[in-house]
């Protein structure tokens, strides 16, 4: 992405120059060229800003945007049959992965195996609906829970 932003810099540079020439040799007035050369400098400067600021967000492991929590929400809530809730759901991105962590909260007499095939679906399905997902469920019996999550019940 990085690389095609700076093509598509170099080619409005390079346009803005061309039409500076243009504007000078046409009109024969010498100050349109320090004015479209600001613009140019001005579309370099935000083009820079831009890459920076994408780099930057990449690196601090920024979270998943509101209306992909909401997505994701909304598959815990759908899927996770059996189970009594869901809270403490974090994200973060990293490169093209986007990181999922939640707590599922199961009945206290629920089996390992049960809550493991839960966990198994609720992965396969978020995996197929969020591009890149990468998740880890976190079980909690029900009697030690923290209730204060997305009930799926």
């Amino acid at each position: 992405m990085a690389d095609a932003r700076h093509i598509l810099a170099d080619v409005v540079t390079s346009g803005g120059v061309l039409l500076g020439l243009g504007f000078v040799l046409a009109t024969g007035t010498p100050v349109l060229d320090p004015v479209v050369a600001g613009l140019v400098a001005l579309n370099i400067l935000w083009s820079g800003w831009t890459m920076v600021r994408d780099s930057i967000n990449g690196l601090m492991d920024q979270a998943a945007s509101p209306e992909m929590v909401t997505r994701i929400r909304a598959l815990i809530s759908a899927h996770s049959e059996g189970a009594l809730e869901a809270h403490d759901v974090r994200t973060r991105h990293a490169g093209s992965a986007t990181f999922i962590d939640f707590h599922l909260v199961v009945p206290g007499e629920m089996t390992v195996f049960e809550s493991h095939a839960i966990c198994d679906r609720l992965e396969g399905v978020i995996e197929a609906g969020i591009e890149g997902a990468v998740v880890v469920i976190h079980v909690e019996p029900g009697d030690q829970a923290k209730l204060r999550g997305v009930p799926v019940i």
